[in-house]
């Protein structure tokens, strides 16, 4: 187990990154501006991270390995409804950290396509489960996947729950106007 000290002081070095990542690119934004924001000493900051690069590693695998439990436990799920809700409420608790490491994009790091990615394949596996044939089914986990995405960042940046069956209903709208 953890002592409170250490949750108390990683809580503090990400929330400084998370401070900093409003205020800035993640390349213009300094070991040292972290440090001092999160009010650590650098021996405190270089006992957990390496640097920079290794914090935001580390807390996009946190949230990554996080998520992809809950992919995996929604595909065994009989009610799609509930589970996306309990998914968004579950990375709503997490939004600030989600959104700030969503800005990061390196060659290493970049958070959101990762979680595209990993809907994409879950919703590509569901569907060879559930439908027969050979269809290809990239497109529409491509777009099932950034439409669920840029809805829980909409939400997110207005601190608003995810409620999904309005969600759906407005995505069915959205067809529906575009049919028109």
């Amino acid at each position: 187990m953890t002592d409170l000290r250490t949750i108390k002081t990683h809580n503090a070095i990400a929330n400084a990154l998370i401070e900093l990542l409003d205020e800035k690119p993640f390349e213009k934004i300094q070991a040292q501006e972290i440090i001092e924001k999160a009010l650590i000493n650098r021996t405190t900051f270089y006992r957990y991270y390496s640097g920079k690069s290794d914090l935001a590693g580390k807390l996009i695998k946190e949230v990554k390995a996080e998520y992809q439990a809950l992919l995996k436990q929604r595909f065994g799920s009989d009610n799609l409804v509930r589970f996306i809700q309990m998914i968004g409420n579950r990375l709503l608790e997490k939004r600030r950290l989600i959104l700030a490491l969503w800005k990061i994009k390196t060659p290493r790091h970049h958070l959101y396509d990762d979680m595209h990615t990993l809907l994409k394949n879950a919703f590509i596996a569901h569907a060879k489960r559930i439908k027969s044939g050979d269809k290809n089914w990239d497109y529409q986990a491509h777009i099932f996947a950034t439409i669920a995405l840029e809805s829980h960042r909409y939400h997110f940046e207005k601190g608003e729950i995810l409620k999904i069956p309005q969600v759906f209903d407005e995505w069915g709208e959205m067809i529906e106007i575009l049919k028109g």
